[in-house]
């Protein structure tokens, strides 16, 4: 008789509702060791952004090159910027920057060219606007007073009731100040709106405007006309009085010598002493005429420079205002 034994029996059927179980367990717990050094690990910070791709980091390095005077370098990064991130909400303002450092190197030419272009092809009608003035602004600074006066008119008829419109009115006012058209000008200046930040200049402006053809000029014409009486005293009138003296000593000694070489029948010396007579007494008239001339526009000049000194465009000018193309400090 066969003993059975005291283990016990597994059958098939525990076997095949054991062992996915079991294997399912067993995976679990070998996954978990596995991921373990995984999770012990401390979290790696990102790696910094790529100066040479990040519109902040390119927009920042420009900016820093245009305020510190490198402008032909910032146009190369303002243009690094609109080739990565054409469809960038800051892109015209970053063309507006572009042609902003032409003017503010000097290269008139291409800030027109681009202040037209933006003023006539952008969306924003913002962005044109400044663009419009800016172009008039270019042709200010170049001293085409004519021509800014023909730029500035336009917009700032369109865009009166904004910023950008009276800010066109007050340049086109100095414009006229600029060119010597004293009435032009302080009818523009007082033109500017009473609730205008620039009502306080504009009406300091129009005033002075209206004493401009009153300052105490010299007259050519009389400088020309005492000179051909007498050389030399047209000088006077200005109050050059050495060279009045110059003049009138010179004349003299030449008239006196051909005459006394005529008298001499000597027709040969009169004939080259009154030939450079004649030349001292020309120089003289013409002399005084333009010391005048000088004299009136040093007047004028120094004149300008005083109103320019309290109510200058430079004081108002958009580019105290424009807003900021970089939300974060990038420093470099």
């Amino acid at each position: 008789m066969r003993r059975r034994s005291a283990a016990p029996r597994i059958t098939a059927s525990q076997v095949r509702t054991w062992q996915p179980g079991r294997w399912r367990i067993v995976l679990l717990g070998v996954l978990l060791i596995v991921a373990t050094p995984l999770w012990c690990q401390p979290l790696q910070p990102s790696g910094p952004s790529d100066p040479l791709t990040d519109a902040n980091q390119i927009l920042g390095f420009a900016e820093a090159l245009f305020h510190n005077g490198d402008y032909f370098r910032a146009i190369t990064e303002y243009k690094r910027f609109l080739f990565l991130f054409p469809t960038d909400v800051r892109a015209g303002r970053v063309q507006l920057q572009i042609g902003l450092s032409y003017q503010r190197g000097q290269q008139w030419e291409d800030a027109r060219q681009t202040f037209e272009a933006i003023a006539q092809q952008h969306a924003d009608a913002a962005i044109r606007a400044e663009a419009a003035y800016r172009v008039g602004e270019t042709s200010f600074q170049q001293g085409r007073y004519a021509q800014a006066i023909m730029d500035l008119r336009p917009v700032a008829e369109r865009y009166r009731p904004t910023p950008i419109g009276e800010q066109a009115w007050y340049l086109l006012g100095w414009s006229y100040l600029r060119a010597r058209q004293w009435p032009a000008a302080a009818q523009t200046f007082a033109a500017i709106d009473t609730t205008s930040p620039l009502f306080p200049s504009s009406r300091a402006l129009a005033e002075a405007a209206r004493e401009g053809e009153d300052l105490p000029r010299k007259s050519p014409a009389l400088a020309g006309l005492m000179s051909a009486l007498i050389p030399g005293t047209g000088h006077f009138y200005m109050g050059r009085w050495r060279d009045g003296t110059v003049a009138l000593l010179l004349n003299a000694a030449f008239l006196a010598g051909g005459l006394e070489a005529l008298s001499d029948g000597n027709e040969a010396a009169a004939g080259l002493l009154l030939f450079f007579e004649a030349a001292w007494y020309g120089g003289a008239i013409y002399g005084a005429v333009n010391a005048a001339q000088k004299y009136n526009l040093d007047l004028e000049e120094r004149w300008l420079q005083g109103l320019d000194r309290q109510h200058g465009p430079d004081a108002h000018s958009l580019s105290r205002l424009s807003p900021a193309l970089v939300l974060v400090h990038i420093p470099f």
